[in-house]
């Protein structure tokens, strides 16, 4: 029964998911638009791509964050940890229980943009001479948002999840990653270019595309029943 109703939300928020990946395109047209600001993340990004495609994948460092996700996840919840491995292509991390967000933590958190991000806010606190280093957080974050993303797409479509399947399945897990991975990328880059990607303006067009695909389908659904019940 359970399984059945997360099928039934995943449903749901199958078109706000859709609308928001519509809206990635968006968010790159403004990022490339304002190059001149958002130069250093962009090659950060490109740094990442390339170094993935043709030199190392950095699949060591994606597993540690996995990892290290479902711990924190599960430590956030009260539940207790360890056994914390970390291999080349996978690892493994003990704890005491499991949730939705425990399960898909490691999918929908960009670990290391985070990390890079609060660090860069705590130096311009604590370190006002940190903003001259502006441009190497940049690439950072661009580098690191890529790393996730990158991996975060290869382990859902190389490979078969467990963490998936136990999560609720891939409908109601694909919403929900997509949901969350954008609104935490968005928020950070928010942070890095406050004014650049108009965020509350793409929100409002994610929800009103969101509203009329809702709109269209009952419309039809209706049409349809009353040319097969007439």
């Amino acid at each position: 029964m359970k399984r059945a109703l997360k099928f039934l939300l995943g449903l749901i928020l199958l078109p706000l998911a859709f609308c928001i990946l519509l809206s990635v395109a968006e968010v790159l047209w403004y990022i490339i638009k304002s190059y001149k600001i958002t130069l250093y993340f962009m090659l950060g990004a490109l740094l990442y791509v390339l170094t993935h495609l043709f030199f190392y994948n950095f699949s060591r460092f994606y597993v540690f964050a996995h990892e290290l996700s479902h711990a924190a996840a599960a430590w956030i919840c009260g539940y207790k940890v360890s056994g914390l491995n970390v291999g080349r292509e996978s690892g493994e991390v003990k704890v005491s229980n499991i949730n939705t967000f425990v399960l898909l933590a490691p999918y929908c958190i960009p670990l290391y943009s985070i990390a890079v991000t609060l660090t860069y806010l705590i130096l311009n606190l604590l370190w006002p001479a940190a903003a001259d280093y502006g441009s190497v957080f940049l690439a950072l974050f661009g580098f690191c948002t890529m790393l996730h993303l990158m991996h975060t797409y290869k382990a859902l479509t190389e490979t078969e999840q467990s963490d998936i399947t136990r999560a609720g399945g891939g409908v109601f897990s694909f919403s929900l990653i997509v949901l969350i991975n954008m609104g935490v990328v968005l928020a950070l880059i928010e942070i890095y270019f406050p004014g650049i990607v108009p965020v509350w303006a793409l929100t409002g067009g994610i929800i009103r595309r969101t509203l009329a695909f809702w709109k269209w389908l009952f419309e039809n659904l209706y049409t349809l029943s009353v040319k097969v019940f007439s």
